[in-house]
């Protein structure tokens, strides 16, 4: 499918009509569109091709990530994301596209809409278990946050939905990584990993914004090793191309200010490389902080050899009679706290159970219309 122009994939599904991104398509009418594209794809790479091999493959592929019952259907829409995420073209003409195919006829995109084209994206890295990784498989939080960035309007068009998309979110990262990967497989940069020597630098290069002239091969910069007095808290930047002189000087001058910037200031201003989306298991923190909580207080019981306190119903009040006594009581107030954090978080996951069923059932009426 990466040599599959986007024209080319658009005729293909404009020949077969391919229209109603809702309607379901069966495995003869998957296997026909398959056909033709990769007919089209033999004439131009006959010696890559083999149509029976290649329709095969990607219909097993398609199947795999959008048919994981094996009903024999996947959606229109389904079918279109997973062509044109792995298709030949530019990263924003593919946001456009698939842009286009949830939007009304007014070139506007409510969040029920976004919300079935974020959901047939993220199948793609589920399928490959990696889907934890960009936030979980709920899209409601991903969602939540493209209308955020949009100062919460009912519907949004195609440019805030790209410079949303230009932020990398965590649910959609995984699109933009791929293609610096598929960039960075021919890459040869004129520059020598400090770490093993190799020179040219193959594939991506990993350049330190701390020292100057420090360059890392991604062999070195994946397996964790370092070089003498380069530290791995220390920023920097990946290239999947060959840089150029507007880039060089421009990561100079990143790195003449940072020779004056203590441990401190990178421990304080972390940078990520995409934009984090809260899940809705915001109690997630919460759980952390409990169980913390808990371990504390629990060394703190068998530090002092405090026998075990019955559970806060059973306590009576107690007018505190020695130091012992004042200490169980204090103890007895902070385990009712933790419990009353503990149903808090009870309640939270119950709410999210909730909105999952919810979600579930909104899925299943888009699939029975």
């Amino acid at each position: 499918v990466d040599l599959l122009s986007l024209s080319a994939a658009c005729d293909a599904l404009d020949q077969h009509n391919l229209k109603q991104n809702d309607q379901p398509m069966d495995i003869l009418q998957i296997i026909n569109c398959l056909t033709t594209i990769y007919d089209r794809l033999e004439q131009e790479h006959n010696n890559l091709v083999n149509v029976p091999l290649c329709v095969d493959m990607c219909l097993n592929w398609l199947l795999n990530v959008y048919d994981t019952g094996r009903t024999g259907r996947i959606r229109v829409l389904s079918f279109k994301t997973g062509v044109v995420s792995l298709c030949k073209a530019h990263l924003e003409d593919k946001y456009r596209y698939l842009f286009k195919q949830v939007a009304s006829s007014t070139g506007f995109c409510d969040q029920r809409r976004l919300g079935l084209l974020l959901h047939d994206s993220i199948q793609i890295p589920r399928q490959l278990g990696e889907v934890a990784s960009f936030g979980g498989s709920n899209i409601e939080p991903s969602v939540r946050s493209c209308f955020q960035f949009a100062n919460n309007k009912p519907e949004i068009e195609a440019a805030l939905f790209l410079d949303w998309m230009r932020l990398e979110p965590q649910s959609m990262v995984w699109l933009p990584v791929l293609h610096r990967v598929a960039a960075a497989e021919t890459a040869k940069h004129q520059a020598k990993c400090n770490i093993c020597k190799e020179c040219p630098i193959i594939g991506f290069r990993y350049r330190s914004l701390k020292h100057f002239n420090y360059d890392i091969c991604q062999s070195c910069f994946f397996s964790g090793r370092v070089a003498k007095g380069h530290k791995m808290h220390y920023p920097m930047v990946e290239y999947c191309t060959p840089t150029t002189s507007g880039e060089d000087v421009r990561d100079f001058a990143k790195v003449l200010k940072n020779k004056f910037r203590t441990k401190r200031y990178f421990a304080k201003h972390p940078r990520m490389g995409y934009l984090p989306v809260q899940t809705v298991l915001e109690g997630d923190n919460m759980e952390t902080n409990l169980q913390a909580e808990y371990d504390r207080l629990k060394q703190q019981h068998d530090h002092k050899g405090l026998s075990p306190l019955p559970s806060p119903p059973e306590m009576m009040p107690v007018s505190p009679q020695s130091p012992r006594d004042a200490e169980l009581i204090a103890e007895a107030k902070l385990l009712r706290q933790h419990k009353g954090r503990l149903e808090a978080r009870m309640q939270i996951l119950e709410d999210h159970n909730k909105q999952l069923e919810s979600q579930l059932h909104r899925l299943r009426q888009l699939l029975e219309q």
